[in-house]
């Protein structure tokens, strides 16, 4: 009867397969390290280096970039190379992922890192930290991602 209906253990067969690593803190600081240093700076869209200043994905994928973790350039982008999680389970060094944060084509617009705590560190105008509690990104939040290593 066991396999009649499928294998009972298929899920956690499966799942060793999907579920993702967090950082290391040590990987976290790196990350976070480099991002406080544009604390303050202006939100530029389309920016991704220090040379322009940054917007949301080039913030993510510069700080992310420099403790040698790649990620593609966009939110979207993003959003889809990272395994998606609530955001209650989110570790520091994950990603948060919004939508309809501007009017595009794309469902993901905004991108942050998560900090703990709900707080998330992101280039907003200007770049820094903010609370994810506020009635605003609860609004527009998707989910955690937590990147594949």
């Amino acid at each position: 009867w066991r396999y009649n209906y499928g294998n009972m253990f298929y899920v956690e067969l499966v799942n060793q397969y999907l579920n993702i690593k967090q950082f290391s803190n040590e990987t976290v600081q790196a990350v976070m390290n480099e991002a406080l240093k544009y604390q303050g700076w202006k939100y530029v869209y389309g920016g991704s280096n220090p040379n322009t200043s940054f917007d949301c994905s080039g913030l993510t994928q510069w700080c992310y970039g420099k403790a040698e973790i790649s990620l593609p350039r966009i939110a979207q982008a993003q959003y889809d190379a990272t395994q998606h999680i609530p955001l209650s389970q989110a570790q520091a060094g994950d990603l948060v992922f919004f939508h309809s944060t501007y009017n595009t084509s794309d469902y993901v617009t905004h991108v942050g890192i998560y900090v703990g705590n709900n707080q998330m560190y992101h280039a907003g105008n200007p770049i820094g930290y903010t609370d994810l509690t506020s009635a605003y990104w609860q609004q527009h939040i998707i989910c955690a991602g937590r990147i594949k290593q």
